[in-house]
């Protein structure tokens, strides 16, 4: 049984934690459904006849067809990024000293605007690895900052960056397929 802890800060990072391991159950049934239809898609002889003859059922060429498989990679590697994000607040919850409110309040700012983006991909958000960044480059001028503290803060700047950047690539995939759904070939 596990001990009770007396920070929310540890008792939130336990949960982002647990919801991190929903998301890979959640991912598992995606991969799941991703592999089903692409071998129901094989048996299926109309698929077979039009892939034959190299053409769509529209008689145009085919197009390369959105890979959910790559785009689900990017979520797994996305979800990872977010477990380790949850497990460097959890450490950083344990560490001594105060967090330097500077740096707290910015990167929870780009943590929301991050989540708000992936919510809501057309909310109008500052670019967040730019922020990401700006904040890294004003933290790492400034004398004043205990060392001590700087694996945590390059941890989580790194994470996020990472989360920024697979977010920004399942975005342009999705726009890619509503691009090509909007303006079929005709």
């Amino acid at each position: 049984m596990r001990e009770p802890t007396s920070s929310w800060e540890t008792d939130k990072a336990d949960a982002w934690h647990e919801e991190t391991e929903s998301m890979s159950a959640e991912l598992n049934t995606a991969w799941q459904s991703v592999r089903f239809a692409r071998e129901s898609r094989k048996a299926n002889p109309r698929y077979r006849l039009t892939r034959a003859r190299g053409r769509s059922r529209d008689g145009s060429a085919p197009d390369r067809e959105a890979s959910y498989e790559e785009i689900l990679q990017r979520v797994d590697e996305g979800i990872s990024h977010l477990r380790h994000l949850a497990r460097t607040l959890h450490d950083a919850a344990y560490a001594e000293g105060a967090w330097d409110e500077r740096f707290r309040e910015r990167w929870a700012a780009i943590v929301r605007d991050a989540g708000h983006a992936i919510a809501d991909p057309d909310v109008d958000v500052e670019p967040i690895e730019d922020r990401i960044t700006a904040l890294a480059r004003e933290m790492a001028t400034d004398r004043s900052l205990p060392e001590e503290s700087w694996p945590h803060y390059g941890s989580l700047l790194s994470s996020m960056r990472h989360i920024a950047v697979i977010v920004d690539d399942v975005a342009s995939a999705r726009e890619a397929r509503e691009a090509t759904t909007e303006n079929p070939r005709t």
